[in-house]
């Protein structure tokens, strides 16, 4: 009896541990992802200069837009500005092109060493488009658990 109870233990644990890494894996990339801060509010006229995707799996998986201000002079410093998960981008019908002039209301945060806008609206001519409450909650998480 005791060697089938140390049996099932040794082929049991090893399924335990790999069903509980993806767990923490995935607590591990949702830490380094930065959070939105009140404090740090951010808004500026832009210029889009380029689109970036980051793949899913990664922090801040989605759509970013690479901007300067509006006033800047060519060569001048770009910043990152963090939209939304490509599937909500999709389902809001917003698209963006390099030379497009926006208005960017977010929070102003540090990740990967440098700094990066984590959007609340993007307002483009007479569109706007939402991505996160005034507490910066994103709405593309509304209703999940």
């Amino acid at each position: 009896m005791r060697f089938y109870t140390s049996a099932i233990l040794f082929c049991v644990t090893p399924l335990l541990l790999a069903l509980a890494t993806p767990s923490d894996q995935k607590e591990a990339a949702a830490a380094a992802e930065p959070h939105y801060d009140t404090s740090t509010t951010f808004e500026a006229m832009m210029v889009v200069t380029d689109i970036k995707e980051v793949a899913a799996g990664n922090p801040l998986s989605g759509q970013h837009l690479i901007v300067k201000p509006e006033s800047s002079k060519a060569g001048s410093e770009t910043t990152d500005v963090y939209l939304a998960p490509d599937d909500y981008m999709k389902d809001m019908g917003c698209n963006f092109a390099k030379g497009d002039r926006i208005q960017v209301k977010g929070s102003k945060v540090k990740f990967n060493g440098g700094s990066t806008v984590l959007a609340r609206e993007v307002r483009m001519s007479a569109t706007t488009l939402y991505l996160r409450d005034d507490h910066g909650v994103p709405y593309w998480t509304a209703g999940k658990s």
